[in-house]
């Protein structure tokens, strides 16, 4: 009877052996979480250094700042490089789910002693694998959290750098006519000194003033090329002196301000640092009866041996006694690592307190600076740009009818071109705070 429980016992082993350990989260995982937060995916793994373009994008058509997102989601090197830290994660899993191999010992008889062995098979792993088995998972729970969260932070970027390029390929067009604006009252103030109109010292003055403008351009110019380059590199591109066609798409006019309180709540929601907060207090916490369960090890012991004065080959065993081993919890109680996963639990809930803080900070932050930019956008559309563009009619009508000289409707024209100018960085400013908006809380709001 005994032999038969052994078998029975090595028969329950061999059939965990047999079920294997998948992770709860995988690459689908992550790939939902984007998809719900920005609407494209991170695609299918693919070989290093292979760049394509999602479905229905091409780059000769110009791309919009969604397309720019999707095709960084799937060709951005850190990024693709962070993923593979899921498939490891997932073999943290399985690897908690094996069980250790039998040992199994032979002595060959020789000089009278009879042939013998020994099949240890620890079954202390049938109590152990379980928590085991639930911390990797917390783990690999948290890693998936991570990973959504760099993704977060991917999508920020491309659409800051996006917005960035945007406005300095605007800035250098305004800033190219604010020259030409500028040259032609550089010109006029040359042609009043020539008559004796006006003094040495206002004619330097408007050259001067020419000198910074054509200065300003030649910068606007080359953050053009810099930020064309850093978008590109975030794409995923393996060149950098790609120029890329912008689909412009301004500012959404449904934009709306929540109260703050709604954001924070969002983000206690939504938040993926939170989540994986979460799973590392869960996985601290599987942690400590995993380790309360090793203070002591159990192997049952199945020993075979060939009787003298029986039949057989004396080289096979014909006897068959089982047993356990157990080791006694007297001198080490696995009290160190027993502490050590206390003291990780209590690291682990200290960090989300301290997150939470951060969370709300951010999101504070955020709220104020969207608050801001959403004012001052409604300021220069509402009032401060229309007033430009109308006094620029009025001067041109006074002009018309003879009543005042060209160097008027110039200076009105100049002031309309730096109005036009800060409206554009408002309106950049504006879809920045939305985008950091969006990463502080961890969801993309409608109309937002």
């Amino acid at each position: 009877m005994k032999p038969r429980m052994s078998i029975w016992a090595l028969s329950v082993i061999t059939t965990l052996v047999g079920c294997a350990t998948e992770s709860r989260v995988n690459r689908r995982t992550i790939d939902d979480a984007v998809k719900a937060y920005s609407g494209a995916g991170i695609g299918e793994r693919k070989e290093a250094g292979r760049f394509d373009l999602p479905p229905g994008i091409t780059l000769d058509s110009g791309i919009t700042i969604d397309d720019a997102v999707a095709i960084a989601l799937r060709n951005n090197a850190q990024f693709q490089a962070d993923l593979a830290s899921m498939p490891i994660a997932e073999a943290d899993v399985v690897d908690a789910g094996t069980i250790p191999n039998p040992v199994l010992r032979y002595l060959s008889p020789n000089a009278g002693i009879v042939a013998q062995g020994y099949l240890n098979v620890a079954i202390d792993v049938l109590w152990q694998r379980p928590a085991r088995i639930e911390a990797a998972q917390r783990d690999a729970e948290r890693m998936a959290s991570l990973l959504i969260r760099r993704s977060y932070t991917l999508i920020r970027d491309v659409q800051v750098a996006y917005i960035d390029l945007q406005l300095a390929r605007e800035r250098a067009h305004l800033l190219t006519e604010n020259l030409a604006l500028r040259t032609q009252l550089s010109e006029i103030a040359g042609s009043r000194l020539r008559h004796g109109d006006i003094s040495d010292l206002e004619a330097t003055v408007s050259r001067t003033d020419s000198a910074t403008a054509a200065d300003d351009l030649q910068r606007a110019v080359l953050d053009t090329l810099l930020l064309g380059n850093r978008l590109t590199t975030l794409l995923g591109m393996q060149t950098t002196d790609t120029t890329l066609r912008l689909t412009v798409k301004k500012v959404h006019d449904s934009l709306v301000l929540l109260p703050k309180e709604r954001y924070l709540e969002l983000a206690w929601s939504y938040q993926p640092e939170m989540v994986a907060a979460k799973a590392a207090i869960e996985a601290a916490g599987e942690r400590i009866g995993w380790e309360k369960s090793k203070v002591a090890s159990l192997t049952a012991v199945l020993n075979y041996q060939h009787v003298n004065g029986t039949s057989g080959n004396a080289w096979l065993p014909n006897a068959v006694n089982p047993g356990i081993q157990i080791e006694l919890p007297i001198l080490n109680r696995n009290q160190g690592k027993i502490m050590r996963a206390e003291a990780e639990l209590d690291q682990a809930m200290l960090q989300y307190v301290a997150l939470r803080q951060r969370i709300a900070l951010d999101v504070t932050d955020s709220y104020n600076r969207y608050a801001q930019v959403w004012n001052s956008c409604a300021i220069w559309n509402t009032d401060m740009l229309p007033s430009l563009e109308q006094a620029v009619r009025l001067v041109r009508e006074s002009y018309r009818r003879g009543d005042i000289s060209y160097l008027p409707v110039l200076e009105a024209m100049r002031q309309l071109a730096n109005g036009k100018l800060r409206k554009a960085e408002i309106e950049a400013e504006l879809q920045r705070t939305v985008s950091q908006l969006n990463y502080s809380i961890g969801k993309n709001i409608p109309g937002q």
